[in-house]
């Protein structure tokens, strides 16, 4: 249950990023679709990366620990795109990328195996439906709250214009990153060991 309430909410912050990230690079930036759709590479390839590492680190810390800082160190890495400005070097939106990439991975990894380690082997099919259901609906929500959230920015930071489009997805990300780091108070429900 704490895996699954768990996923339902880090994925309601996290899963809004492929939907926002390439809208605030086409938009606010003046990238290309192309060129946006591009820079989503360096989540993809530091998501693979750190998977090697996930299975040692929970090993060592235990679930909670690792969930629940990651957890934070998701949202602090989403809130953190609200930083990001036409100036900033190309080098230093493909970090930020990878890093958000690298910790999402991690979330994802740790959350579902959570889910799933307790259940019978009779169970684990009926288990795995469930989880799969629960993270359709949370990349549903995720994507419509964000929307949302960032349809009210838009209005807030109105009229309409480069600046004050790029300030409305400053405030989505820094929502949308706490919204994430509130979630962890569901991990630390987890057993310390």
């Amino acid at each position: 249950s704490i895996g699954l309430l768990g996923n339902l909410f880090s994925r309601l912050g996290s899963s809004c990023m492929p939907f926002l990230v390439p809208l605030l690079l086409q938009v606010s930036l003046n990238f290309s679709p192309f060129r946006a759709g591009m820079m989503m590479i360096p989540v993809a390839v530091a998501g693979m990366l750190v998977k090697r590492v996930t299975t040692p680190l929970i090993t060592r810390y235990g679930y909670r620990r690792v969930l629940v800082t990651n957890t934070a160190l998701v949202g602090i890495t989403m809130a953190s795109f609200a930083f990001i400005s036409p100036s900033q070097p190309l080098w230093l939106h493909i970090v930020q990328l990878a890093v958000f990439g690298a910790v999402n991975s991690m979330q994802f990894t740790a959350m579902n195996t959570v889910t799933l380690r307790d259940l019978e082997p009779n169970m684990a099919s009926s288990g795995n439906s469930l989880l799969s259901m629960v993270q359709m609906l949370a990349m549903s929500l995720g994507v419509a709250v964000a929307a949302s959230v960032l349809a009210r920015c838009t209005a807030y930071f109105a009229p309409p214009g480069a600046a004050q489009t790029l300030s409305a997805f400053d405030a989505n990300f820094v929502v949308m990153g706490l919204v994430t780091m509130a979630s962890a108070w569901i991990f630390w429900q987890l057993e310390h060991d």
